[in-house]
């Protein structure tokens, strides 16, 4: 059995959910493509698809993903104490997404256990802050991840809202069932 703590609690449910990300992309690129007729290729449904929002004062879809990313690596960065790396928003597309994603995951992976297990006490100190932190602990399970869910449930339902076929298994994704 693994042990619960506050790498495993965050570092690769985060990988996971990005993993998840990715694959409902691949099916929201395909609903583009499925849409595509000559006089609107899949680009422009792609397009439609990425500046939708749910809500008329909430991001679009482009920007609940990189959301998703900037929470997944700069969380897992702050747990770790190490500086995060730094990616552009400039995606335009579904594949410019994908490799945000990727890259995202790569540098989760260069996040060791021992970085992050019994840290529960570091400070974190976001700049909106202003002069107060969290401990790492309290960052952890009442900032990160859920903001770092509210970003990912978001963009499922933007796209669920405009038609592209995922279900509840699309965002669980793979469970590790034993026998």
């Amino acid at each position: 059995m693994q042990e619960t703590n506050l790498y495993t609690a965050t570092i690769p449910p985060m990988r996971k959910t990005l993993e998840s990300l990715s694959k409902i992309l691949d099916k929201a690129a395909a609903h583009a493509a499925e849409k595509a007729t000559e006089r609107r290729p899949a680009s422009y449904f792609e397009e439609r698809l990425l500046q939708s929002h749910l809500v008329f004062d909430q991001f679009p879809l482009l920007m609940q993903i990189q959301r998703v990313s900037d929470n997944a690596k700069g969380g897992a960065a702050r747990l770790a104490g190490v500086e995060p790396p730094s990616f552009e928003d400039n995606e335009k597309t579904f594949q410019e997404l994908k490799a945000r994603l990727e890259k995202t995951i790569a540098f989760l992976d260069t996040v060791k256990a021992e970085q992050v297990a019994g840290k529960e006490s570091r400070n974190v100190i976001l700049p909106y802050w202003q002069g107060k932190h969290l401990t790492a602990f309290e960052y952890a399970t009442e900032y990160l991840m859920p903001n770092f869910y509210f970003h990912f449930a978001t963009a499922y339902s933007v796209l669920r809202a405009n038609g592209v076929e995922v279900g509840k298994d699309d965002y669980i994704g793979r469970l590790p069932l034993k026998n």
